[in-house]
């Protein structure tokens, strides 16, 4: 009874925090369902004989980047080939059914692998839908399936044309409008989370005790925003600042999960009491911080690492410090007495306290000034290579065998309803194990409320009700239901919008419909889908989000290393645009496949969560070192004396030679073993960077700066601002050391190491 109550209470929370009203997300649940209302009435008074006419308006209205009339054109004129092409085809391979499922096969593999080589996201999904119909239509109605298709296109030219019409002139949203809204609201959120879980921690019956941390953040949906963005054109400046926005929210989230779990743990509490006036300081500072990052993205964001912290940002680093002087001060009093367990809780406790202030005490990185103009004519994706790639071919090779199996029992059956088998497979057939799990649940919950919908709707509305107005009201209602909750974050989103494509299917033409069976069939299409590609992802062949964020994770230290001084890239504007490009890009699929597998909750493989922090930290410094490259190219300093410059040389030398063993390390078969990325950790002296700059700037500054007295103030300017950029690249080498050791094993592993770790220094 306890665990069902738990249950209860953890989905009333997920429904309160997804659901919750806000001005924005109810203006634009209002434009997606004008175009849907108005698109769904033009497709029925056209009389467009397809249901999947309605359909493809309300895919179109979703969250997606504003249409183009170019691209629309282009579009259309892509869709009337393929359906032309593919009412040939059809016609054809009727009369051979082996030769029918051969095709189907290689056509659900290749688009497959178009799409995710091209990134053609909902485009790609219309022209395997169109296809994929065709191809079952002409089984059951043999001298019809051609109109059907027609009436396809009509629908398509109906969808497209509106869509671009209000995306251009009568009701634009650009995605630059709404991602600093939804990045403060995951800011919002943070704070909320991290008060709660702070409170509880230093006072059990303040509160309630902090829930589980949730399998997924506002990032997924933040991402996808970022890239709507760049498809609308956003500046390259623009976008590298909101990409760091971004990933300073989901470690700050990551860290609040820790801090979360932290809370949980049952230990004696003297030693937080002990210090509880010092930590009630630095929690109110951090909230406070937090409070400034929310305002600030809404309005100016902060950028420049060497800038100084501002006054929250300095309350919290301030009182921080305050709390580790006073744990020096009283340690002897403590360290003999208290358990290790509370120890080690208290220690976990404090270190997640010092990466919040780490992350919230500077501006974010940006990338260089002499670059962004570069990449502003840079396109929002970086080109695809037409190598072929083994992981997308497997990935493509296991949908286009789900195609044919689905196409078969479909055909078995004989069902036309069941058609939806093929467009719930090319749906949920995703690369890894947790996005299509994720997919699969939300498919059938989305498409089991609207079912229930569409049978209430047929049981009250069809008796009662025969007038187009009617069913356009009742129309409104459904979508401005499923449309609302569409905008919610990733764990519950495409459930939202599944309930509309539900019931749009069973009321296609605004007018009464009296076959109750038809969501039900659906339904049954949608599980019987699931069961197929279940079989095939998970039993047969799976592939986890794990498995394919390591490969990424080699490619940012790969352009590290390229960036730094002396590196590939670092003698070409050219060159280090194209590499600081895909950093950016890079760090936006781990992001994007942590939440995966986040999902996946194995336990053998990696730690997404370090390994998304390692990741932003490889970022700044990628930042940092393209910076460097780029004042070295603009303005050339004059030469150091021999032994300077070997300093200079040996200290650059150094944090490459660090890069590399890591890239060695993960490229080496044992990139899984906690105990190797530990020990190698260990091998890296801590001070060693440090010492060499210090050695450096001991040696610039020798005999009141003589050495560089001739210079002019513009260059010694840059000699010192390198020197800075040096000593940030030092501490973030030791940041970096930390995460990328804790990548291997599971988080348990990882983060009881980091506790243990920081329990016996302190």
């Amino acid at each position: 009874m306890a665990t069902a109550e738990s249950a209860f209470g953890w989905l009333g929370s997920l429904l309160a925090e997804e659901l919750a009203p806000s001005p924005r997300r109810l203006k634009t649940t209002l434009r997606m369902v004008v175009i849907a209302t108005v698109g769904a009435a033009l497709v029925a008074s056209t009389h467009v004989q397809n249901q999947l006419g309605t359909y493809l308006v309300w895919l179109l209205v979703g969250p997606v980047a504003m249409t183009a009339p170019r691209r629309a054109a282009i579009a259309l004129v892509t869709l009337g080939a393929i359906i032309a092409a593919s009412v040939q085809m059809a016609g054809m391979l009727a009369q051979a059914p082996w030769l029918m499922l051969a095709f189907l096969f290689a056509f659900g593999a290749i688009s497959t692998y178009l799409n995710v080589k091209l990134q053609l996201a909902g485009f790609g999904l219309i022209i395997q839908v169109v296809v994929l119909n065709t191809f079952y239509s002409v089984v059951f109605i043999p001298d019809q399936f051609g109109w059907q298709a027609g009436a396809l296109f009509g629908g398509c030219v109906i969808a497209f044309g509106l869509v671009t019409l209000f995306d251009n002139w009568l009701w634009p949203d650009p995605a630059e409008a709404i991602l600093p809204e939804s990045i403060a609201g995951s800011a919002a959120r943070n704070r909320r989370r991290f008060g709660e879980a702070a409170n509880y921690y230093l006072n059990e019956h303040a509160g309630r005790r902090p829930p589980e941390p949730p399998f997924t953040s506002g990032m997924p949906a933040q991402l996808e925003l970022l890239q709507r963005a760049g498809a609308e054109g956003v500046t390259a400046y623009r976008r590298a600042v909101l990409l760091a926005a971004i990933s300073r929210e989901e470690r700050l989230h990551i860290q609040i999960d820790r801090l979360a779990i932290a809370a949980r743990v049952e230990v004696p509490r003297e030693t937080r009491m002990m210090f509880r006036p010092e930590i009630e300081e630095v929690v109110s500072a951090i909230v406070a911080a937090l409070d400034e990052l929310e305002r600030e993205i809404l309005t100016n964001v902060r950028t420049g690492p060497d800038r100084p912290p501002s006054a929250a940002g300095l309350r919290a680093r301030r009182s921080l410090d305050a709390l580790d002087a006073r744990l020096v001060e009283l340690r002897p009093n403590y360290i003999n007495r208290i358990g290790a367990a509370e120890l080690a809780n208290f220690a976990e406790f404090t270190e997640i306290l010092h990466a919040m202030v780490r992350l919230i005490e500077r501006p974010l990185d940006e990338p260089p000034a002499e670059e962004v103009a570069a990449l502003a004519a840079s396109p929002a994706a970086p080109a695809q290579s037409w190598t072929l790639d083994p992981a997308v071919a497997r990935y493509a090779f296991k949908t286009g065998l789900c195609v044919v199996v689905g196409y078969v029992i479909g055909i078995m059956s004989h069902k036309p309803e069941l058609a939806t088998i093929l467009t719930t497979v090319v749906i949920t057939a995703l690369p890894t194990y947790g996005a299509a799990l994720r997919k699969m649940i939300l498919r059938i919950i989305g498409a089991l409320i609207g079912g229930v919908i569409s049978v209430l709707a047929i049981i009250i509305v069809t008796p009662n009700f025969a007038t187009l107005p009617s069913y356009m009201i009742v129309i409104f209602i459904v979508l401005y239901l499923s449309g609302y909750a569409s905008l919610a974050s990733g764990r519950t989103a495409y459930a939202g919008k599944q309930i509309a494509t539900t019931f749009l299917l069973v009321f296609a033409e605004l007018s009464p419909a009296h076959d109750v069976y038809s969501p039900l069939w659906r339904l049954w299409g949608i599980l019987v889908a699931t069961v197929v590609v279940t079989v095939v992802f998970f039993v047969m062949w799976p592939e986890y989000a794990g498995d394919s964020l390591l490969p990424r994770l080699r490619k940012v230290l790969r352009n590290a290393l390229a960036l730094a001084p002396g590196g590939a890239a670092a003698d070409s504007v050219v060159k280090i645009n194209a590499a600081n490009l895909e950093t950016m890009h890079v760090l936006c699929e781990i992001l994007e496949v942590a939440e995966d597998a986040r999902l996946e909750g194995r336990s053998s493989l990696i730690n997404h969560e370090f390994l998304v922090q390692a990741a932003g930290t490889l970022r700044r410094i990628a930042n940092r070192f393209a910076g460097l490259d780029a004042l070295r190219i603009a303005s050339p300093l004059p030469p150091l004396d021999e032994e300077t410059q070997a300093a200079r040389e040996a200290a650059f030398g150094a944090i490459r030679a660090r890069l590399e063993s890591w890239l060695a390390f993960y490229e080496s078969g044992q990139c899984l073993e906690r105990n190797a990325a530990m020990a190698l950790e260990a091998s890296h002296t801590r001070g060693e960077v440090a010492q060499l700059i210090e050695s450096l700037s001991e040696r610039i500054g020798a005999n009141g700066f003589v050495q560089i007295a001739s210079w002019s103030l513009e260059q010694r300017r840059q000699i010192l601002a390198e020197l800075e950029s040096l000593r940030r690249l030092a501490f973030l080498m030791r940041e970096l050391d930390e995460f990328l050791a804790r990548v291997p094993g599971s988080r348990a592993a990882a983060s009881g190491a980091l506790v243990l770790r920081e329990a016996e220094s302190g």
